[in-house]
């Protein structure tokens, strides 16, 4: 973390402060670790069949990952650490297949699905969050029976527990 050196003319000796960067922008090719001391850090997966890669929030207030190629990070593992809000986008055909997101300490965890088979057979650990919003966007899958009656998008939601959110809706945890 950076700091920045405050000095008090009615103070004597220096004051440390930690400064926050404002922002800063990944693209997954391969691991991705966002610097300490993000305000916000946005990851991106635009590159198609990315594979498995483990995705690292540490304590950035905001982190975004927007998944938007065809097969990007499959088997992905998504650590929030000590982010305050996770919002994950995932919009192109099979985004995040088979992964696996841990949302840590973070308060806030949103989640957008657009695509078909988006975040299939993925599990989300948001078991020490206060809020999780799933949102299923027009035209994407989400829990959808398959042909024959075989789950076609199973995806393993562990929904906060012992949260103390008391906010629009009536439960910390909402899939709609």
């Amino acid at each position: 973390m950076l700091y920045k050196k405050l000095s008090f003319v009615s103070f004597i000796g220096s004051v440390f402060l930690p400064v926050r960067y404002v922002n800063a922008q990944y693209t997954v090719n391969g691991d991705v670790t966002c610097a300490a001391g993000l305000e916000t850090c946005t990851i991106t997966c635009s590159g198609k069949d990315q594979g498995a890669v483990n995705i690292y929030c540490n304590d950035a207030t905001n982190c975004v990952f927007d998944c938007v190629a065809e097969s990007c990070t499959l088997n992905a593992r998504i650590f929030a650490q000590n982010a305050n809000t996770l919002t994950i986008t995932s919009s192109g055909w099979q985004c995040m297949k088979w992964s696996q997101i841990d949302s840590g300490n973070a308060e806030n965890v949103n989640i957008v699905v657009s695509g078909t088979e988006t975040m299939k057979n993925s599990y989300i650990n948001a078991r020490n969050a206060q809020f999780l919003h799933i949102q299923v966007a027009s035209g994407g899958e989400f829990g959808v029976g398959g042909q024959n009656g075989e789950d076609y998008n199973e995806m393993y939601v562990d929904c906060p527990r012992g949260s103390s959110y008391s906010g629009a809706y009536d439960a910390p945890c909402v899939i709609e």
